[in-house]
């Protein structure tokens, strides 16, 4: 049953740690104790920003004046995020509390049957909708109940900070209707809404989610002067303008993320098109992300396909059996329900060091980013996070 897990690490990968995850975290914020908090503040201000991996907050801090002077203000530690490293996958469990092995949400495009159809997540609310919950939508909930987040809310002392253009996308669903929620249109407005909230009597729990970070690798890698630099900027401003306010008004603040991301080129893409002969093995299209792909082996062509993908990509990718991928809890939970189980195919392929997959469609666009940092994978970098406390 560990074989995978042991062959992963062997093979320079970071297994996910369910028990010291950021989907752990948002519990115990929600359950207001546990052993990633420790203390006994009330008033506790939760951040998670988007793409902030372990290693990028430690080039910050090392390429950074005022942020070496961080670890005297804030605790630091590592811990993981879940699998996959895909921000829909992550952020489905942090707020329900689920492993992707019991949401089955594991990647985009992604074959959904009540749809009958591949769905790109990017364009879905992550929560289920207020007719699906009602039993009024012609289809069951895709997402599960964000219980976690629903938990956190349940008292009139909350408040759910979220960017903007995410709310306008999840104003109809089940989760927005039951808690107290704001949105902010920028860093800046998101920094001067923190503060007021700080000063006032209003609010004893914050949950917050900046995307910013994630982007700024997207568009010029973690590595560039941009990319770094955004970062510094960023955690420098909560340092400087925030952390004070928090400390002066009984705050505790705790920040965290979803992944961290690597840097990809040209040379690390490997096209996976019509031409592709593994192709002919399969059932349907393969779905996930560019660092994860799963593949649905036709009948009887299990070997087969396995052979031939070796063959093509073994140099690149790391391919196992999905039965006994998530036998190993790579998915958290060591078992699927029946009616998620055709999410995770037959076979399962990680990227290696930077290697992605570019896929195109039959007559359709190009499936994959022309964007210059990804995640979805396995490696160090995707999956180790930081955790801040102060």
């Amino acid at each position: 049953m560990n074989g995978i897990k042991s062959d992963l690490i062997d093979k320079g990968f970071a297994f996910p740690d369910y028990e010291n995850s950021n989907m752990e975290l948002a519990k115990e914020v929600a359950e207001g104790h546990g052993k990633l908090i420790g203390g006994k503040k009330k008033r506790r201000f939760l951040i998670f920003m988007d793409g902030l991996g372990y290693d990028l907050l430690k080039s910050a801090i090392s390429n950074s004046k005022q942020l070496k002077k961080l670890s005297s203000e804030m605790q630091i530690e590592k811990i993981s995020t879940v699998f996959p490293s895909f921000t829909p996958s992550v952020f489905t469990s942090i707020d329900s509390g689920k492993t992707p092995a019991e949401h089955g949400i594991i990647g985009s495009p992604l074959p959904i049957r009540e749809y009958g159809a591949m769905k790109d997540m990017f364009s879905l609310p992550w929560s289920p909708s207020l007719d699906e919950i009602s039993g009024q939508s012609e289809t069951k909930p895709i997402f599960p109940v964000p219980d976690t987040l629903l938990k956190m809310g349940s008292k009139k002392d909350f408040i759910y900070m979220q960017f903007e253009q995410v709310v306008r996308k999840n104003e109809q669903t089940y989760v927005y209707s039951k808690i107290n929620y704001t949105g902010y249109i920028s860093f800046d407005d998101f920094i001067f809404q923190s503060i007021d909230i700080a000063e006032s009597d209003q609010y004893n729990t914050v949950y917050a989610y900046i995307p910013d970070i994630d982007h700024a690798q997207h568009m010029y890698t973690k590595t560039s002067r941009l990319g770094l630099g955004i970062t510094q900027l960023m955690i420098e401003r909560l340092m400087e303008k925030l952390l004070p306010k928090l400390k002066d008004n009984g705050w505790e603040l705790i920040i965290s993320s979803d992944h961290g991301q690597v840097s990809s080129k040209r040379e690390d893409t490997i096209d996976l098109d019509a031409k592709s002969e593994i192709l002919k093995y399969l059932r349907n299209s393969p779905w996930g992300t560019d660092r994860m792909m799963l593949f649905d082996a036709a009948e009887g062509l299990e070997d087969k396909f396995e052979k031939e993908f070796n063959k093509e990509f073994s140099k690149n990718f790391v391919l196992y059996d999905s039965d006994e991928a998530i036998k190993s809890g790579l998915f958290g939970s060591t078992k699927v329900d029946d009616s998620l189980r055709y999410r995770f195919g037959t076979h399962i392929a990680i990227g290696k060091h930077n290697s992605l997959f570019h896929y195109r469609y039959p007559g359709g666009k190009l499936w994959t980013s022309e964007l210059s940092g990804h995640h979805g994978g396995l490696s160090k970098e995707e999956m180790e996070i930081p955790l801040l406390k102060a």
